[in-house]
């Protein structure tokens, strides 16, 4: 008796995934992004930590999931990735996101650009081609 339902529950979980195979479907990728900086003034020392926040839009009519990815450049070329998270969204659903920064005691005197990406697919495509379907930058000047 264990062995016959041993047996239906082995061909169950056979059908199942013969039915529902593991790929991800091609996402619609319809996103909108917009970013700010947020200190209080138009200039901050290193050191200081920093609030950079926006809103995301999911213009697409159905679910999708996508990888929010902040990064930044300084006047003199140093490059720091912030953040990096994958982001469910319900068809037209809207969210706020914000992540906070502490300025590197190094970084350079001059104009800091955030840049903030949505980006639609996974792994070696991402990588690929950036994958980005929405992105918006903001700017502070470092003192």
């Amino acid at each position: 008796m264990k062995s016959r339902a041993l047996a239906v529950c082995a061909l169950a979980l056979a059908l199942l995934f013969t039915t529902h195979q593991a790929v991800s479907a091609p996402s619609s990728g319809c996103a909108s992004v917009n970013a700010s900086i947020v200190t209080g003034t138009d200039t901050v020392a290193p050191g200081t930590t920093i609030g950079i926040a926006g809103h995301i839009a999911n213009c697409s009519q159905r679910k999708e999931r996508y990888t929010v990815v902040v990064s930044a450049m300084s006047s003199c070329g140093q490059k720091v990735d912030i953040a990096s998270s994958r982001i469910a969204f319900e068809p037209g659903e809207d969210k706020i996101w914000s992540v906070s920064y502490p300025m590197p005691l190094g970084t350079c005197a001059g104009a800091w650009e955030a840049t903030v990406q949505v980006r639609d697919g996974q792994g070696e495509q991402v990588r690929a081609s950036g994958g980005a379907i929405a992105s918006a930058t903001t700017t502070i000047t470092i003192q």
